[in-house]
C-alpha cells in the first residue's frame, strides 16, 4: 500500500469518525427543541429570546436558564438596544462595562440620566423610561405618558393586555423584565424606523400621535 492510498483511507476514516460522534449530539439538540430549562417551548417570548440570543443581544446563565421574569437595569436595556442596530459597540473591559452604550446614546441625545452617575446605571428601569428611549430610537422627542402613546399608536407595543391597548394598560411604572425588554426591542426593529436615529433637542408634538385612550 502506498503513502497516497494510506492517507486517503486515513482521511477517510476520521470523517466517518467526525460524523458518528457529531450526528447523535444534533439529534438530541432536533429533540429537545429548548435552548433553555426555564423557556418552554409555549412560553409566550419563546421565539423572541430565541431571536434575541441568536441576534446576539442577550445570553442565557450558565445553569441554563434564562430567567425572562429577571429584571432588567438601564444599563442593561440600553445595552440590549444599541446591539441591536450597531454590534460593533461592545462592552468595556476597563472601568464600567456599560460606558461605551452610555457614550453612544449621548451622541444620540438619548434620554438616560446616568451618563456620569454610574449608581443609576443599576437601578431596574421602568416600562415608561423604556417607551422614552424606544421613542427616541425612533426619531422623536416624548417623554412620559406621550412617549407611551406613541408606541401604541405606531405598534412598538400592545400594553401589557394585548386587546387593550391604553396608557393605563401600558402600566408604566412597572419594572421591566428580560422578556419584556427582548419584545420591545424586536418590535422596535420590526416596525421602527430601521436603525437608531438621533433624538431631537426639541420635544415633539404631541398633536401628531394618533389617539390612544388613557384607559
Amino acid at each position: 500500500m502506498n503513502k497516497q492510498t494510506l492517507a486517503g483511507l486515513l482521511l477517510s476514516l476520521c470523517l466517518l469518525l467526525t460524523i458518528t460522534v457529531a450526528l447523535p449530539a444534533q439529534q438530541a439538540q432536533a429533540a429537545d427543541g429548548t435552548l433553555f430549562s426555564d423557556v418552554s417551548n409555549s412560553y409566550w417570548a419563546h421565539d423572541t429570546i430565541e431571536w434575541g440570543v441568536n441576534a446576539g443581544l442577550v445570553k442565557g446563565y450558565a445553569d441554563g436558564t434564562f430567567k425572562p421574569s429577571k429584571t432588567v437595569t438601564e444599563a442593561e436595556f440600553l445595552a440590549m438596544l444599541i446591539r441591536s442596530y450597531e454590534p460593533e459597540v461592545t462592552a468595556s473591559s476597563k472601568g464600567n462595562w456599560a460606558s461605551p452604550y452610555y457614550v453612544r446614546a449621548k451622541a444620540l441625545r438619548y434620554p438616560v440620566s446616568s451618563y456620569t452617575d454610574l449608581s443609576s446605571r443599576s437601578k431596574v428601569i421602568t416600562r415608561a423610561k423604556v417607551a422614552e428611549l424606544i421613542s427616541a430610537a425612533d426619531g422623536v422627542n416624548f417623554s412620559g405618558d406621550d412617549a407611551i402613546r406613541y408606541l401604541l399608536a405606531f405598534g412598538l407595543a400592545n400594553g401589557s393586555d394585548a386587546g387593550q391597548a391604553t396608557v393605563s394598560s401600558f402600566k408604566g411604572n412597572q419594572s421591566l423584565t428580560r422578556a419584556e425588554a427582548l419584545q420591545f426591542i424586536k418590535n422596535f426593529v420590526d416596525y421602527g424606523a430601521g436603525g437608531l436615529l438621533d433624538r431631537p433637542q426639541e420635544a415633539s408634538n404631541a398633536s401628531d400621535i394618533p389617539a390612544v385612550a388613557n384607559r
